[in-house]
């Protein structure tokens, strides 16, 4: 997922044809990480 700065929108990565945003054309877009917890072993 990412995610427009300016206009907030929200869309996937198969929505994007170059890198602007598709609804109010800006160049910057920041992806989202996922909200997945990691486990580490201390081994």
């Amino acid at each position: 997922m990412y995610t427009c700065p300016n206009c907030g929108k929200k869309f996937k990565a198969e929505e994007i044809e170059s890198l602007r945003c598709t609804y109010c054309g800006s160049k910057i877009l920041f992806k989202e990480t996922p909200p997945v917890a990691r486990k580490v072993s201390t081994d």
